[in-house]
């Protein structure tokens, strides 16, 4: 597994010193003392579900990308940096479906470790806020930039498998309880 070895400030060497929490290490530069944080990278997710035959159904993207290419996974992705999640999720699923949201709401979040080769161990996990939203106006979906493909699944027939099962089943679940409560008698709209 790739590992970060050099400063981004000096080029000098990283060395792993053990911080106050028991088993985390930080990379300090051995030249220059540069404290080179490794945080979980933000990302947003959207849970998109619109009655469709009378039945809830839950949108769907398909990954044009490793990791699990060709697996379905909510539409969403990394924010830039210093980027609002909301403005994120706006931004992404613009660039993703060619959709505009409203109403976004967030529902639950979740870290998962990104499985590739290519990326250091380090910057290997991300923080994914998974919001719930509509999409506005009932137009067609286009697929683009890293998804090849939308589809719309009832939420009450099994689900295809899904991309970063340790992220999204968790969330899954929320998005199901939060509508059961919306569901039930005298439950506020969400």
């Amino acid at each position: 597994m790739k590992q970060y070895r050099f400063c981004p400030v000096c080029g000098g060497r990283l060395d792993r010193e053990h911080q106050a929490v028991p088993g985390l290490a930080m990379l300090v530069c051995t030249a220059c003392r540069f404290e080179f944080w490794q945080n979980s990278k933000p990302a947003v997710g959207a849970f998109v579900v619109r009655s469709i035959d009378g039945q809830p159904s839950l949108l769907l993207t398909r990954r044009g990308i490793d990791p699990y290419k060709g697996m379905w996974d909510t539409p969403g992705g990394y924010l830039e940096n210093g980027e609002h999640p909301e403005a994120g999720l706006a931004r992404e699923l613009r660039e993703e479906l060619g959709a505009a949201i409203a109403r976004p709401r967030l529902l639950s979040l979740a870290i998962a470790e990104y499985p590739r080769e290519d990326v250091a161990e380090e910057a290997r996990f991300v923080l994914t806020l998974y919001y719930r939203c509509d999409i506005v106006g009932e137009g067609p979906l286009v697929p683009a930039d890293d998804v090849v493909e939308a589809a719309w699944f009832p939420l009450h027939d099994p689900l295809p498998q899904i991309a970063f099962p340790g992220a999204v089943g968790p969330a899954l679940a929320a998005l199901v309880m939060s509508l059961g409560e919306e569901a039930a008698p005298g439950a506020r709209s969400g």
